[in-house]
């Protein structure tokens, strides 16, 4: 098994890729701008000793933030260095700032008098004027070479963050941005200056601290007023931020987005166009750690570089682009609750393994009658078929169990069955579902999670309850879809998402390791996990499978289970899958959602799995994520 490539440990082709990245545009401008350092250099030294005597204007200098890398160590986040030039105004020389306008104007692409105008006036009340915030090597060649000429102007060194694969994990890595007027004064209160840029989403937002860097500053010699003094500049160097390696498998990554959306045009194409939308996870069973997570619509991270265009904005805004589908879009689960609904009832005593249920179609309650998907019935049916063919019947009698109503005997009293039985029945299937993180927040390292719920229906009827039973009164995030059914591949260890690996220094050093964080083990005894496992390879791999179509003959053995739920918009429903593989060996477990598809829903999420499962493994490694060969669900005790 592979490990994690952490920082201190690229491959020396990534090691020459991200070198070249970082210091090609210091190397490209080195020869330029040696002449600039006479003021910087030459004479602050003369100057150092002044330091605890002296005024000095500060001008903050950014450290360079972390980067982020995935697990082979490919950078997905950086900061490159870039290059402001800027005046600073001494006093008694308002004959020097027209002829450096004159001199400098034609080279920036401006008049000489508004440059001027910038000069003089602009942001008045600090000692020094931003004239152009990302030079060119154009203008900083024409400083370099006429710096006699231009009293005042300066080029300082700043940090620019980019993201060299574009969109790839975009809601995973997150963007930065100004820091937000309603949380100034938090930032202020942590050092921050007012024109910090700060994470905003993902990663960036979520380990902002961690990858934050130490502000340096250029502090310019000023007299007691504030005007700023011709006396040589003294620098204090920022230092770099602390960086993050990832689970996330890069490749991977690219394969589960790449099938999401061709997934969502291809059914745009048959004729699907409400589908616009969707989500997939892929975590490591005996981990948590988050191999790939993909929500769609997306964005680039780098629109928000330098302030976010408005055609950006406005397509950013349209397709709600931010929203990370993945942890906190809630969809209905369909029958991929029926797993769920089994082991409640099981835990609870209110079914045997060895219930069979008589399906002619649905069953009466009351006076209504809840149709099965399959119209002509099943038969006698029991558990691992019920799961198997994604039987409906034998699931409302299994929730109706739980609620102790019995159709051939129904209560005396309905109004106290709906407020009695009805509610300890969803009670335990809400509790059961925060075990397995479906109705509790999986704790997954991004910010913004939304917990899945069990609808209580108000009114009460008499068929929430069975309609609970096969998914169609819950909404869970594909995030805490993927934790539960990874929970029920490694025998019931339930493990939190985790996205970062490891904390580097800006030269490698690892100074924190995220080590796997067994939650809980859900109550449900072996037996009855066995009984779910091999229904859910029945359902894959069955005569009458839901699944087996696509995984029947699929050269890796999955075990999974299809669903499909009413989607809020009507003859519109939640196409849903969950599985992992291999069957007896697990090693991924994988949840994908896209909501909105005509008919039965196992032909838009399945394939998608499919495609995405079939890629991990067939990478000749297919590593788990490290450290899953040191701690597995047999030696890992609990983390608090």
């Amino acid at each position: 098994m592979k490990e994690i490539n952490p920082r201190g440990k690229l491959q020396p082709k990534t090691v020459k890729r991200i070198q070249l990245l970082f210091f090609a545009a210091a190397l490209a401008t080195s020869s330029l701008i040696v002449r600039l350092g006479y003021l910087q250099i030459t004479e602050a030294q003369q100057f150092q000793s002044d330091v605890a005597v002296q005024n000095f204007s500060s001008l903050p200098i950014p450290g360079s933030r972390g980067w982020i890398f995935d697990r082979e160590g490919d950078v997905l986040a950086a900061d490159v260095p870039v290059y402001q030039i800027l005046y600073i105004r001494y006093p008694n020389d308002s004959y020097s700032a027209p002829k450096v306008a004159r001199e400098l104007a034609p080279v920036l692409g401006m008049k000489a008098k508004t440059l001027e105008n910038m000069m003089l006036n602009q942001n008045q009340m600090q000692p020094t004027v931003t004239l152009v915030n990302q030079a060119t090597p154009r203008e900083m060649a024409f400083i370099a070479e006429h710096r006699d000429n231009l009293p005042g102007v300066l080029m300082m060194t700043v940090p620019q963050r980019v993201y060299p694969l574009g969109e790839l994990g975009a809601h995973e890595i997150g963007f930065i941005g100004p820091i937000p007027a309603s949380e100034w004064n938090q930032y202020q209160a942590q050092g921050y200056p007012k024109d910090a840029l700060v994470g905003l989403s993902g990663l960036e937002q979520s380990y902002q601290s961690v990858l934050r860097g130490q502000y340096g500053e250029e502090k310019i010699p000023v007299s007691p007023a504030g005007i700023p003094l011709n006396q040589g500049i003294v620098s204090v160097p920022a230092k770099a931020g602390n960086n993050l390696v990832l689970n996330l498998d890069g490749p991977l990554q690219k394969v589960a987005e790449q099938a999401l959306v061709q997934r969502i045009n291809f059914l745009r194409g048959v004729g699907e166009t409400n589908v616009h939308s969707g989500t997939i996870v892929v975590l490591n069973v005996h981990t948590g750690a988050v191999l790939a997570m993909a929500s769609y619509p997306t964005y680039n991270p780098e629109w928000w570089i330098g302030g976010i265009s408005n055609q950006h904005y406005q397509q950013y805004l349209t397709n709600n682009a931010g929203f990370n589908r993945a942890i906190s879009g809630l969809y209905m689960p369909g029958s991929t609750e029926k797993m769920l609904t089994a082991m409640a009832a099981l835990i609870h005593h209110e079914m045997t393994p060895n219930l069979q249920v008589l399906d002619r179609g649905g069953l009466q309650i009351g006076t209504y009658f809840m149709h099965n998907w399959n119209l002509g019935g099943f038969g006698w049916v029991g558990l691992k078929e019920a799961i198997e063919v994604s039987d409906d019947t034998y699931f409302y009698q299994v929730g109706l169990n739980m609620g102790h109503f019995n159709t051939n005997n129904p209560p005396s009293n309905i109004s106290a069955w709906l407020t009695g039985g009805r509610v300890q029945a969803l009670n335990q299937i809400n509790d059961l579902g925060k075990k397995f993180g479906l109705t509790s927040l999986t704790g997954v390292d991004l910010p913004g999670e939304m917990p899945g719920y069990v609808t209580y229906a108000n009114p009460p009827t008499l068929y929430d309850l069975p309609a609970a039973a096969i998914g169609q009164e819950e909404a869970y995030s594909t995030i805490g879809l993927a934790t539960y059914i990874a929970a029920i591949a490694n025998g019931g260890y339930r493990y939190q998402p985790q996205l970062v690996h490891e904390v580097t220094t800006s030269q490698g050093k690892v100074v924190k390791i995220y080590k796997p964080h067994l939650v809980d083990k859900v109550p449900v005894p072996e037996n009855y996990l066995k009984i779910i496992q091999q229904s859910l390879e029945l359902a894959t791999h069955g005569t009458l499978g839901t699944a087996t179509y696509y995984f029947g003959n699929d050269k890796v053995n999955v075990a999974g289970k299809t669903g499909t739920a009413e989607s809020g918009n009507p003859g519109r429903n939640n196409s849903v899958f969950v599985g992992y593989a291999p069957y007896n060996h697990p090693e991924i477990a994988v949840a994908a959602v896209i909501p909105n598809v005509t008919g039965e829903g196992f032909r838009a999420a399945a394939p998608m799995a499919q495609q995405v499962i079939d890629a991990y493994f067939a990478k000749p490694d297919h590593p788990l994520t490290n450290p899953s060969s040191k701690f597995t669900t047999k030696n890992m005790k609990k983390h608090g």
